[in-house]
């Protein structure tokens, strides 16, 4: 049965719909919602201009709640959050101003804190409360509502003039069969449900903006390249008199070493870059102790590279770090000579201006005989470094749906295309489902059509009961579990439900209009020859039986 499963999905929907409206309803109609549609900066990052606020009446309200009140001294509704209490006020900041509230409103005064927001909800919410989309809803609603509509007149019946002795072959057979009319009658309301919300979604899309501003992250690449060479004496440790980048620097046959640090920047979209860069020296012991030794010449960019170079003094290192010690009174042990690169240089990156970032200094270890490279002399000797350059670009408006992105352009064209066909099968499912005769039995046949079944002629059983209207008749198949049998005679229609000893019967004439809608006359079924059984006769009076009151006959 049928009943059950409909009374339970009825159920579930009027559920789901009392708890939507509970949630949204809006406070100016007592209930416990307000929609605010933001404006400015003062919520910035988490608000932009255009978004929607819901927010939700509670019992009480903390510091960090976003709540939204009505300031008596802007005169209108302001939403910031909660910073602090002064009593039993709340004090109020947006989050990007540097001001508190003027106003301190009271628990009483707060409309309600923060439930959901939805970006760009606002400007999607004054879209459809504009005239044009508010007129487009109400044909499309008003369409959904003519294509469920009944016909008119009683039991549904249409005028007709003809003679009630016969009816025209054509009409008797509609275009298109019972089940095809009412698959039809199902499918129109969904299409038109389809169609409404197609409506207001290109509403909506339509009076979005086509662009977005999308966040970009690029990166400014620097690469470093160090190198050193020095004179020393002949021998040995060096056969042709001269220290190149790796070698370990002995201090005793060298008089000096020469520092160079070459810097590069790349990047797409790298455009005037200019700055100066130079070599900062310094020696530093394990006991924290750092001191300057000078800096190198400043070196100017030209075409995205800067070459800077400084001498470094091993003897002169040695020389301060020997007074550190002789002041403290203890050798430490070790020391390191540090070569730090200091770049200033900016550009843009894609129009957007940057300014580069430091990179990694050169650092050798000092002992009493030389200097070191420390460390893993690949990276030391070629440092790197990235400066992020964050862009804001106007890009076409996207929708992410599972895991693309479609762009509003062909949501517009979706939306379209699917009000079009939506709204053909919503008239072609009318039209569809209103062919035919349109009287009662038409109208039964086409609404349960799934559990009627034509048949040539048959024999009702030795208990005849004649039903008052058709579903009444379609009561008793429900309980039954059983089809519906339909006779289709050149005068009448006969329904009728099989049991194990009665049939349960409706017979509808085809009557003039000025009869329809009265309960029809009961039509007398023929006895085969064969059959000594009187005819049944009609017992006037209701009797109690399912799905109705019913004249009752008996053989």
């Amino acid at each position: 049965m049928r009943a059950a499963p409909r009374a339970a999905n009825i159920s579930a929907f009027a559920a789901l719909m009392m708890v939507a409206v509970w949630l949204f309803w809006p406070l100016a109609l007592g209930g416990g919602t307000t929609y605010v549609s933001t404006h400015g900066i003062s919520m910035e990052p988490h608000f932009h201009t255009g978004d929607l606020a819901i927010l939700r009446s509670a019992a009480g309200y903390s510091v960090g709640d976003v709540v939204a009140y009505r300031s008596e001294t802007l005169n209108t509704t302001v939403m910031h959050r909660i910073v602090a209490m002064d009593g039993d006020r709340f004090v109020i900041q947006g989050d990007n101003n540097d001001w508190l509230d003027a106003d301190k409103p009271a628990k009483d005064e707060i409309l309600g804190k923060l439930f959901v927001r939805i970006p760009q909800g606002g400007k999607a919410l004054a879209a459809v409360r504009s005239p044009g989309v508010l007129g487009l809803v109400g044909v499309a609603a008003l369409t959904v509502l003519g294509s469920a509509r009944r016909p008119r007149g009683r039991h549904g019946a249409r005028s007709s003039r003809r003679s009630p002795a016969r009816r025209s072959p054509a009409r008797r057979s509609p275009a298109f069969s019972m089940p095809i009319r009412a698959r039809a009658r199902q499918v129109a309301p969904g299409c038109g449900v389809v169609a409404l919300l197609a409506a207001v979604g290109g509403g909506v899309l339509l009076a979005m903006p086509s662009t977005q501003t999308d966040t970009r992250t690029l990166q400014v690449s620097q690469q470093g390249q160090f190198s050193y060479t020095g004179a020393a004496e002949t021998g040995t440790t060096y056969p042709n008199g001269v220290i190149s980048t790796g070698d370990p620097v002995y201090t005793k046959l060298t008089d000096g070493l020469t520092v160079s640090f070459q810097d590069t920047v790349s990047g797409p979209g790298l455009a005037s870059v200019t700055g100066t860069a130079w070599l900062d020296l310094s020696v530093s012991t394990p006991d924290g102790w750092t001191a300057a030794l000078g800096r190198g010449a400043t070196a100017s960019v030209a075409n995205g590279t800067v070459t800077a170079t400084a001498a470094v003094d091993p003897a002169r290192a040695a020389a301060f770090l020997a007074r550190h010690y002789a002041e403290i009174g203890n050798n430490a042990g070790g020391a390191s000579v540090i070569v730090t690169p200091t770049v200033q240089m900016t550009g843009t990156l894609a129009g957007q201006p940057f300014t580069a970032g430091s990179l990694p200094p050169l650092t050798f270890t000092m002992d009493p005989t030389a200097l070191r490279l420390s460390g893993d002399p690949t990276s030391a000797l070629a440092p790197t470094a990235q400066t992020p350059v964050v862009l804001d670009e106007v890009v076409p408006r996207t929708f992410p749906l599972l895991s693309v992105s479609i762009p509003i352009g062909l949501a517009r064209i979706a939306a379209g295309i699917v009000l079009a066909f939506s709204l053909v099968g919503l008239a072609a499912g009318a039209w569809i489902g209103r062919t035919g005769r349109g009287d009662v039995a038409d109208q039964f046949l086409v609404r349960h059509a799934d559990r009627i079944l034509p048949v040539a002629a048959f024999t009702p059983g030795p208990t005849v009961i004649d039903v008052a209207d058709a579903e009444s008749l379609h009561r008793v198949a429900e309980r039954f579990d059983t089809i519906v049998l339909h006779h289709a005679a050149p005068d009448e229609d006969v329904f009728a439900v099989r049991d194990v000893d009665a049939t349960y019967r409706l017979v509808i004439p085809g009557l003039p209009e000025r009869q329809r809608g009265r309960p029809p006359v009961p039509a007398l079924v023929e006895v085969p020859a064969d059959m000594t059984a009187p005819l049944p006769v009609v017992v006037p009076g209701p009797l109690s039986a399912p799905g109705g009151l019913w004249g009752r006959r008996f053989a």
